[in-house]
């Protein structure tokens, strides 16, 4: 004869919800501010690069920055604002994919500095936003299909994706420096090429 189960027997398997701490809060939003940094520190080097080359199975770095922008404006601030709004979890399957509404914007990818200043601009925005989330808030739930993140875990992925992006960034100016410096170098030593 099978035994019955008492109710509370395996809970134990479910991973527990750990308390959000306001220096954790504190850290992402620092997290947050410091993408918008990085947009502005790129408006001082951006332009001593090719940044509308797109290479051979990628984007270029105008793309980049115009789908950062996207994928916050289209996707990320609007499922945040419902998260922290809706009194019941939200559902990501809701929501469409950013890379599925992608479109280049080829005037704006021309003026390199006007998107960054609307890249910066938005973060801002987004930024002020989080601020405003009261600590109970973070702990929001938002689904997708079976899992369930907190609102917490769903901004620190956006961070980490965007921190990801903008290191992609940072290596494509790298690399463009770097190959003319060599082609400099390569030029002072045969001035007659």
């Amino acid at each position: 004869m099978i035994q019955p189960r008492h109710p509370i027997a395996g809970l134990n398997h479910f991973p527990k919800r750990m308390d959000i701490k306001q220096s954790q809060i504190d850290s992402l939003i620092d997290d947050v501010a410091y993408l918008e940094h990085e947009a502005e520190a790129l408006k001082y080097v951006i332009d001593s690069v090719p940044y509308d080359e797109t290479p051979p199975g990628g984007r270029s770095i105008s793309e980049i920055l115009l789908f950062l922008d996207h994928a916050q404006q289209s996707y990320y601030r609007k499922v945040i604002e419902d998260a922290y709004k809706s009194v019941r979890p939200i559902n990501l399957n809701a929501y469409i994919d950013p890379e599925e509404t992608f479109e280049t914007d080829k005037e704006l990818s021309k003026d390199i500095q006007k998107l960054l200043y609307k890249l910066s601009k938005h973060r801002v925005a987004l930024l002020n936003l989080i601020k405003n989330i009261q600590l109970i808030d973070w702990e929001r739930e938002i689904s997708k299909g079976r899992s369930t993140i907190t609102l917490y875990e769903f901004i620190s992925q956006m961070v980490r994706k965007e921190r990801n992006t903008l290191k992609e960034i940072a290596e494509l100016v790298l690399t463009y420096q770097k190959s003319r410096q060599v082609q400099r170098e390569l030029e002072s030593r045969n001035p007659e090429s």
